[in-house]
């Protein structure tokens, strides 16, 4: 069975600390649907140009469109008429599906060999895009495009460990409508208003309190950043340190019953599964 593999990622339109009566009117959701209806073209690499098409909107904050790039090749061809051997220009445009849901920032992308080696790869030329936008330059936003990871095995790790010493979590600025009360939205107030782009913190104790952490480490996840812990797994071995970061969550579809209303059903449940601990 053919499948089309998509992951999961969190998009972002962080605003400056300083901006104008406008700045303060766009929000993100509006802001992820101008720009996609918009659909952006630009050339990202030299000869490279990709493109935001194909656009469907299921709702006034879900929708879909595809992404690809443009590129000109030569092939080699026997032309009849003349008897000659030719080069002759040849245009491609691969494409692939991206499906979103603006009220929470999240966007699935499928993975498509012929744009990227990963969906990572992906997502970077799409965050370049989305930063074309009319709505993004005239109010001088950050975009950010980043994989969300599964927390399960981190979490698994830190709940089973017999202490926790230490936890370290990134954040970035403002944008989120779920980060967590203990951690990201203070911290991500305090970096928009110091004018930074990234930080983290990190916290020490004898044994860290479990529960606290598992709302942080679900609320980092979940917004696209990255966390680390200083675990002692038994009373006899010594402490070490495991990480939440890499892959973004990946679900398959059967490709002959492509239906990206599913897909992005589907992609909201992991969603909900990674911030609320929801079954899968």
């Amino acid at each position: 069975m053919q499948t089309v593999e998509y992951s999961l990622f969190r998009v972002k339109f962080i605003k400056p600390a300083q901006g104008s009566l406008f700045n303060q009117k766009a929000n993100p959701q509006d802001l992820l649907i101008a720009a996609v209806m918009q659909k952006p073209s630009g050339e990202l690499r030299a000869g490279y140009y990709w493109h935001i098409g194909n656009v469907q909107l299921f709702n006034n904050a879900r929708g879909y469109f595809a992404i690809g790039r443009t590129t000109t090749s030569s092939i080699e061809k026997f032309d009849e008429a003349s008897g000659n051997f030719i080069e002759e220009e040849t245009e491609e445009s691969p494409y692939t599906h991206c499906v979103f849901d603006a009220s929470i920032g999240f966007i699935g992308i499928a993975k498509k060999s012929n744009l990227s080696q990963t969906t990572k790869g992906i997502a970077n030329r799409l965050e370049e895009l989305l930063s074309l936008t009319d709505g993004v330059i005239e109010n001088s936003i950050s975009v950010e495009v980043r994989p969300i990871p599964d927390p399960d095995g981190f979490l698994k790790a830190i709940t089973e460990a017999y202490k926790v010493y230490s936890y370290t979590a990134t954040f970035r600025g403002p944008n989120p409508f779920d980060a967590d009360e203990h951690f990201q939205k203070p911290l991500a107030v305090y970096l928009s208003a110091a004018n930074g782009q990234k930080g983290k913190a990190t916290i020490n104790g004898d044994d860290l309190n479990r529960e606290v952490l598992t709302e942080v480490t679900r609320s980092t996840a979940a917004t696209g950043n990255e966390a680390a812990a200083r675990v002692q797994k038994s009373k006899k071995q010594k402490a070490i340190t495991i990480n939440l970061r890499g892959d973004p969550i990946k679900r398959r579809h059967d490709e002959n019953e492509h239906n990206p209303e599913i897909v992005l059903n589907d992609l909201m449940n992991q969603y909900m599964r990674v911030r609320r601990n929801e079954a899968d």
